[in-house]
């Protein structure tokens, strides 16, 4: 129900401190917020083909890969991971460059995210990320260089988690819940993430130096990781309206 504030509206203190959609401190947040949904429907909608699992608001858990040792052609190929991981920063390069426009709509940022993550230019649309493994038992993944590189795109996940955050704040779109694990950072600079795992694991052990990744094992990290993105690519498609949004705060 929208917010009708007439000429004398707030004559009266018990107006103006008013807790509730009618108050003075609540109709101009749901003014701003309903004025900058209506910027945002200007930035073209973000289209995700990342695969992840249904948007439910919530950034899960994304756990660590188990080291392991080499079963019967079950470990993860290096290059195959490896190539996963790319089309992660892919991914995330595309909610580096949403983000970006919905703030030059709607400037809640401190200013332009900084996209230093290497991979393909941002086009408007996130490319399906790799969540399935086959086994093998040759040039295995390590699980320690895969870990690695997981911790950064985590990391990440949690940095544009707190940007897209702020950005549905602004477009009174109920935030994200980041129980990613990644390391919640408010800079503007998004850092690179080397997709390399290192040298190739002999799987003779799950000890550090020999551990690989399990394919089965990789198919469920990496879920987490596009569930993540499906997440961050929901909330920014939410902040904007393709129809340029409904007034909420009407004068009477």
């Amino acid at each position: 129900m929208p917010v009708r504030i007439q000429a004398n509206h707030f004559s009266a203190a018990s107006q103006v401190y008013r807790v509730d959609q009618n108050g003075l401190t609540p109709a101009l947040r749901g003014l701003a917020q309903n004025v900058a949904r209506i910027a945002a429907s200007a930035v073209p909608a973000l289209v995700d083909n990342s695969g992840g699992a249904a948007a439910d608001g919530m950034l899960d858990a994304i756990a660590a890969f188990t080291p392991a040792a080499l079963g019967t052609n079950d470990a993860a190929q290096k290059a195959a991971l490896e190539a996963g991981f790319a089309t992660a920063v892919d991914a995330l390069k595309e909610i580096v460059a949403q983000c970006n426009q919905l703030h030059a709509k709607v400037p809640a940022l401190g200013g332009m995210l900084v996209d230093n993550l290497s991979g393909t230019a941002a086009d408007g649309t996130i490319g399906a990320v790799t969540t399935s493994y086959s086994g093998v038992a040759a040039s295995m993944t390590s699980a320690a260089g895969a870990n690695a590189v997981l911790t950064n795109i985590r990391n990440r996940i949690a940095q544009l988690g707190y940007a897209v955050d702020t950005l549905s704040v602004a477009c009174g779109i109920t935030p994200l819940i980041d129980n990613s694990g990644g390391l919640d950072s408010t800079s503007l600079v998004v850092a690179d993430v080397s997709t390399s795992t290192g040298a190739a694991a002999s799987g003779a052990d799950s000890s550090a130096a020999n551990a690989i990744v399990k394919a089965t094992n990789a198919t469920l990290v990496m879920g987490s990781v596009a569930a993540a993105i499906k997440e961050l690519a929901t909330k920014l498609n939410a902040c904007r309206s393709s129809t340029g949004g409904t007034a909420l705060v009407i004068a009477a």
